[in-house]
C-alpha cells in the first residue's frame, strides 16, 4: 500500500510541473504575438506554443488525476512511455528556445524554463521507475 501512495505522490509531482509548464508557456505567448524580426511568423508560432499548452494540460491531466486514482500498481511502461514522452516533448520546446534567441529573449528565457519542466519531469518519472521497482518472488 505504501508503494501506491509513493506513486500517487510522483505522479501529483508531475502534475504540478505540467501546471508550471502551462503557466510559463501562456506568460509566453502575448510575446511571441508582439515578435516583428524579419522572416518572423508569430501566428504560426504561438499556435504551436498553444499546441503545447493543450497537450501538457491533458497530460497534467492523465497524471494528476486519472493515475492518481488507480487502486492498484502503475506499470512499467506508463514510467518509461511517460520519461521518454516528457524527454521529447522538452527537446520540441528546446528547438523553439534556440529558434528566439537572437529575437526575443524573453520569449527565449521563458521556452528554457517550459524545457526544464519538461526535463525534470522526465527525471522524476525515472527515478520513480528505479526506486519503485517490486520485489521479484522468489
Amino acid at each position: 500500500m505504501n508503494r501506491i501512495k509513493n506513486q500517487r505522490k510522483i505522479f501529483g509531482i508531475i502534475a504540478v510541473l505540467m501546471l508550471l509548464f502551462v503557466a510559463s508557456m501562456i506568460a509566453v505567448i502575448p510575446a511571441i504575438l508582439m515578435d516583428t524580426s524579419s522572416g518572423s511568423l508569430p501566428l504560426q508560432a504561438a499556435s504551436g506554443a498553444l499546441l503545447g499548452v493543450v497537450l501538457h494540460l491533458f497530460l497534467a491531466y492523465w497524471s494528476g488525476i486519472r493515475l492518481r486514482r488507480r487502486s492498484s500498481m502503475i506499470r512499467y511502461e506508463v514510467y518509461i512511455l511517460s520519461a521518454v514522452g516528457f524527454f521529447f516533448l522538452g527537446f520540441m520546446i528546446l528547438d523553439g528556445a534556440f529558434a528566439f534567441l537572437d529575437d526575443v529573449r524573453f520569449v527565449s528565457i521563458g521556452m528554457f524554463t517550459c524545457s526544464f519542466f519538461d526535463f525534470a519531469a522526465s527525471l522524476v518519472s525515472i527515478f520513480a521507475l528505479i526506486f519503485l521497482r517490486t520485489k521479484k518472488k522468489k
